[in-house]
């Protein structure tokens, strides 16, 4: 029979069942008379022909049956029956079935919740066309470390001499004041070279993109809008193509509007609300300009060849005796580097969380496979084959995860956002995160495969039923006892195992995280206000004129009631931006200071920030643009550069002032930007001198910093309204912020480990309440024979114990192994810390005496008469 023939016939079927079976019957009637008649003709009598015929063919129901299981839809019309059986036992079962499937929605919901955030993130590609290409560049810059910053010089460079990239561009952000056709408002803003919005294959929804004749020094001042501020600002006017918007006190023309679906997906996750050419763009003081850049690998070149190229490109623009090597990485690689080993944890977590799922839905099968010996009994001794009865209990099994799977999805939808929202800290900014066919694909797969999983075992342990002892009327599944029992048992030491995983990751976490908030940053944050304010370079383009804005504004807010100290500096701790300057000469040394930190702060910095003052002085009103150029540095500077000498009174090179030297007046204790990272040498220069076009601001008040918002607010639109100070904060909020993503990961990973160890504590309640169950004709008997409660406590607790007991040691185990992969999130504790490992397990052990404790007391309380007569 052809393909199509046997499938259009096996359709045929399926949906004209009654059609079929009376031509069928139809056919073996004729048959039959055939036959009858054949054998008529031979000699024989009708009755005799008919009684021959019959035994020939065999009986008809056989002979039907044995036609429909030829064809491939027999297969289809078995496995209805099996769903719909399936489906009966499970409504004649509600609170096993509700147990089960929600057991499963939280496993397969958690896992599909997490798998949608690593898809989004790991897996999705780039929104870019062939983002495969593209690749951005960053640099070593010697003992500093990574940079993702290179100078527009070296940019320039590459642009013009690279073989390996095709287009390569430039892009950075600045912050700006924005003024006219409303409130002065801070924005963030891009700059871009014209060929980053078409490597990008950006089209805008309004007008045009950059010309290349604007991205040129002299070039026209043009700007192109990000939607979200034409449609706040300017209503979504299209006419505002054409119009001046007035940007740091510069006017530039509107050519495009950008639409809401571009946005740089890289870890800072910053809004642009607009964008200038790079030849347009102010990008800091002095000759600090850098910049951002990517490229586009050109058709056949690979990351390791254009990486040499750049790198050969780079070194004779390098200052003799400066270490700068460059670094080439896929942009989503780069861009996902920091989120990956957290994900991918979360990730592992939530699989043993599903396991241990699974392992407890499959415990629930033992034990109502348990209370259906008999009805399985029966159907083998009718017929039906052992195969047969695996493949029935499967279905019921996929069934259950198909259920829990359509919840867990439910839930995933449901909670994606929260989980999204919560992880923000850790993840790169992304379009957002949806329910994409990956993740249908892998909610359906992850249910059937769930279902396989937890369904095999139990199903082949049902299977196995002794007939002999199943159908005698007074047989106990004495049978069960043994061999159900063991698999039971071996299930909770592995669900306790996996559970002891989680905890021990967790713990090792809040540990750490202890650790992370006792560390001494080395300033005081108490009663202290944060405010930002970055001035309009075209209205203050001197150093002078930015010192004398700050000093009022400093003079002004330290006269408000209440306020006790005020102090500013440019690159401030646990903020966003941060300095570093190299090549350092010091006088009287041949030898360069390789690298150091900077910031240019205000006289009463370090008093209000409370930062002790180890040597010399603090800066004074004194120091100020005429005066002799001086520098306080850090300990860690001190005892880097200066080792075995008093630093005081030294001088180094001024990278602001050519062929000036600044002389080291003071040193204060080092401050740490991150926790987890050492104090770097740092070297600080007072603003009077220098000058500072942005400065965060620390206000040390009497009570509550945030009374005095309002105030600080008032008092700087006093001396200019279009420099509006932005980002209040308290201090210490600043200093929470610093801790959320090590708090995120503890949060999360507790919340999977107690999942966890509320499951383990359940499957140990589970298999102690069905063994005593099991056992109260022996309890019963044990009771007869003089055994006291606390004996029969004691058997019923120490069976719990003993197998928690075995599961917590397989886990510390797996522990000592899996957890050195938490190292990199780890500070000041080892992967293998003592100290964690006892108290998970005690924890647990605790945990699991409780569990014992209810099936345990409910063992003591068996009345033996009863119990003997127990069957």
């Amino acid at each position: 029979m052809s393909s199509w023939r046997n499938l259009t016939s096996g359709l045929r079927a399926l949906f004209h069942k009654d059609e079929v079976e009376q031509e069928m019957d139809e056919e073996l009637r004729g048959f039959l008379d055939a036959a009858v008649k054949e054998k008529m003709r031979s000699g024989m009598s009708q009755d005799e022909a008919l009684r021959a015929a019959r035994l020939e063919m065999g009986s008809l129901d056989g002979v039907k049956e044995e036609i429909r299981s030829s064809g491939w839809e027999s297969i289809l019309e078995t496995l209805w029956r099996d769903i719909r059986y399936g489906a009966r036992q499970l409504r004649r079962n509600p609170g096993f079935t509700a147990v089960a499937v929600i057991t499963l929605a939280l496993g397969i919901g958690a896992t599909t919740a997490i798998f949608t955030v690593v898809n989004a993130v790991l897996l999705r590609p780039l929104p870019y066309p062939h983002p495969e290409e593209l690749v951005y560049v960053q640099e070593i810059l010697g003992s500093y470390g990574l940079s993702p910053f290179v100078s527009n010089k070296e940019f320039a460079a590459w642009r013009n001499q690279s073989r390996t990239l095709g287009p390569i561009a430039a892009y950075m952000d600045f912050t700006a004041n924005l003024t006219g056709g409303g409130e002065p408002e801070l924005i963030i803003c891009g700059m871009a070279t014209t060929s980053f919005f078409s490597i990008l294959g950006v089209r805008p929804v309004v007008g045009r993109l950059f010309l290349p004749e604007e991205d040129r020094p002299g070039g026209p001042p043009v700007v192109i809008l990000s939607e979200a501020l034409w449609k706040n600002r300017y209503g979504g006017d299209p006419s505002v193509v054409g119009r001046g918007v007035t940007v740091d006190g510069k006017v530039y023309t509107v050519v495009g509007v950008l639409p809401a679906t571009f946005v740089i997906p890289d870890e800072f996750k910053i809004p642009h609300a607009l964008w200038v050419p790079v030849a347009e763009s102010e990008t800091g003081t002095g000759p600090f300009r850098i910049v951002r850049v990517i490229g586009r690998l050109k058709p056949g070149m690979s990351v390791a060849a254009s990486r040499t190229e750049l790198d050969t490109i780079l070194q004779p623009t390098v200052r003799k005796g400066r270490k700068i090597s460059v670094v080439l990485s896929p942009w989503q690689e780069q861009i996902t580097e920091k989120s990956r080993p957290s994900l991918l944890l979360f990730l592992g977590a939530v699989g043993l969380l599903l396991l241990i799922a699974c392992v407890n839905v499959a415990n629930l099968l033992l034990s109502r496979a348990a209370t259906r010996q008999k009805e399985i009994a029966v159907r083998l001794t009718v017929g039906a084959g052992r195969a047969r009865i695996v493949r029935q209990l499967l279905t019921e099994s996929a069934l259950l995860a198909l259920l829990g799977g359509l919840i867990g999805l439910a839930l995933a939808h449901w909670g994606k956002d929260l989980l999204v929202t919560f992880m923000s800290p850790n993840l790169p900014g992304l379009e957002p995160i949806g329910l994409d066919y990956r993740v249908l694909g892998f909610s359906l797969a992850l249910a059937l495969v769930t279902g396989f999983a937890f369904g095999l075992a139990p199903a082949f342990q049902a299977s196995r039923v002794s007939l002999n002892e199943v159908l005698k009327e007074a047989g106990r599944s004495g049978a069960e006892l043994r061999s159900g029992m063991l698999f039971r048992n071996l299930l909770v030491i592995s669900e306790t195992a996996l559970a002891m995983v989680l905890l021990v990751g967790a713990g090792l976490l809040f540990r750490s995280f202890l650790r992370v908030l006792g560390i001494d940053l080395g300033f005081k944050s108490e009663h202290t206000l944060c405010l930002t304010i970055d001035l309009t370079l075209s209205k203050y383009p001197a150093p002078k004129d930015q010192a004398r804005f700050f000093q009022q504004v400093i003079e002004g807010v330290k006269s408000l009631e209440g306020v006790q100290s005020v102090g500013g500096s440019g690159m401030p701790p646990l903020g966003s931006r941060s300095g570093v300057v190299t090549g350092l000469a010091v006088e009287g040394r041949s030898e360069e200071i390789p690298s150091a930190s900077f910031a240019t702060i205000s006289p009463d910095y370090f008093r209000t920030m409370r930062i002790p003052l180890k040597q010399g002085r603090e800066f004074a009103d004194s120091d100020r643009d005429g005066s002799p150029s001086v520098a306080i540095v850090n300990e860690s500077f001190a005892r880097r550069y200066f080792p075995n000498e008093l630093c005081l009174g030294r001088r180094v090179s001024s990278w602001v002032h050519k062929k000036d030297w600044l002389t080291i007046v003071g040193v204060v204790g080092d401050v740490r930007d991150k926790v987890e990272k050492e104090p770097n040498p740092e070297i600080f220069l007072p603003y009077l001198q220098d000058g500072e076009p942005s400065m965060t601001l620390f206000v040390h008040t009497a009570g509550n910093p945030r009374l005095w918002e309002g105030a600080v607010r008032r008092q700087v639109a006093s001396i200019d309204k279009d420099q509006p100070p932005h980002h209040f904060a308290t201090l210490e909020q600043l200093q929470a912020a610093s801790h959320t993503p090590r708090r995120v990961n503890l949060l999360l990973l507790s919340a999977f480990a107690g999942l966890g160890l509320i499951l383990a504590a359940v499957g140990i309640y589970g298999v102690v309440s069905y063994s005593v169950s099991q056992r109260t004709h022996e309890i019963g008997v044990r009771m007869a024979l003089g055994a006291g409660q606390r004996e029969i406590f004691k058997l019923a607790v120490g069976q719990g114990l003993y197998l928690a007991l075995i599961g917590a040691g397989v886990g510390l185990a797996a522990s000592l192994a899996i957890t050195r992969l938490l190292q990199t999130m780890l500070f000041g504790i080892k992967p293998t810390d003592p100290a964690t490992f006892i108290a998970v397990g005690l924890l647990l052990s605790g945990v699991a005496l409780l569990a014992c404790y209810l099936p345990a007391r409910r063992a003591t309380k068996v009345d033996p008469m009863v119990a003997l007569r127990y069957e």
